[in-house]
């Protein structure tokens, strides 16, 4: 089950990257420079996720999982640290930005599930050299 829920973060997460990225390609002009920059991060989080899950990235070992922790928990911290700041940014100004509380939302939700899913699936625990 938390499998299918990480998995369907990751699907969300790539979507949420390809909208920004093609948002900022259409309105160039009035989008700023950033969203690309946080679309890809999202996608490149959310594709991530979903190849290891899939098993593509069986064959790194534990490097690919080592990886995953060290990713998810940046991107845990960077979504809070967005989500936050777009909320503050919402309360103080009368021009509601959803999208950057959107992305961190979005970044912020698939990396805690992505580390829950690691310690639950006891991945984390270093391997004893037999």
């Amino acid at each position: 089950m938390l499998k299918m829920l990480v998995m369907v973060a990751s699907i969300a997460n790539c979507a949420g990257g390809v909208v920004l990225i093609a948002t900022w390609a259409m309105m160039w002009q009035h989008v700023p420079i950033i969203v690309p920059f946080i679309g890809g991060s999202l996608f490149i989080q959310g594709a991530y996720t979903i190849l290891y899950l899939r098993g593509d990235l069986d064959r790194w070992g534990d490097l690919a999982t080592g990886a995953l922790f060290a990713g998810e928990g940046l991107s845990a911290c960077v979504g809070a640290g967005g989500l936050i700041q777009g909320i503050i940014h919402n309360i103080q100004n009368a021009d509601m930005e959803m999208a950057p509380v959107l992305a961190g939302l979005l970044m912020l939700t698939q990396a805690v599930l992505a580390l829950l899913y690691l310690l639950v699936t006891d991945r984390l625990r270093p391997r004893l050299k037999t």
